[in-house]
């Protein structure tokens, strides 16, 4: 995965389970917390540690992607992601955290 992530290429995060469909918008709209979502976009800043702003059709929204997952390098702007993770809305903000 970190071949495609240095490539520019699009890297795709998910698992199973029961998973809504959603954009930035809708996810800071009034998705529950706790549920699985899918949304697609690409990485526009790195924010801290595992935190990165993403930019979809309706806007920003800040996703937490484990380390695990990236072998522990930053994404670098201009990612394009496909993942699949939980809406945390904590401390009012929301964000999408991917394990």
């Amino acid at each position: 995965m970190l071949a495609a992530v240095m490539a520019g290429a699009t890297v795709t995060l998910a698992h199973a389970g029961d998973v809504t469909k959603a954009d930035s918008a809708a996810i800071k709209q009034g998705i529950a917390e706790g549920k699985e979502v899918h949304l697609s976009g690409e990485i526009v800043q790195h924010l801290k540690d595992d935190h990165y702003l993403l930019r979809d059709t309706a806007g920003t929204i800040e996703v937490e992607i484990d380390d695990d997952l990236t072998n522990d390098q930053a994404l670098q702007n201009g990612t394009r992601l496909d993942i699949t993770g939980e809406v945390d809305h904590d401390d009012g903000r929301t964000l999408v955290e991917v394990d």
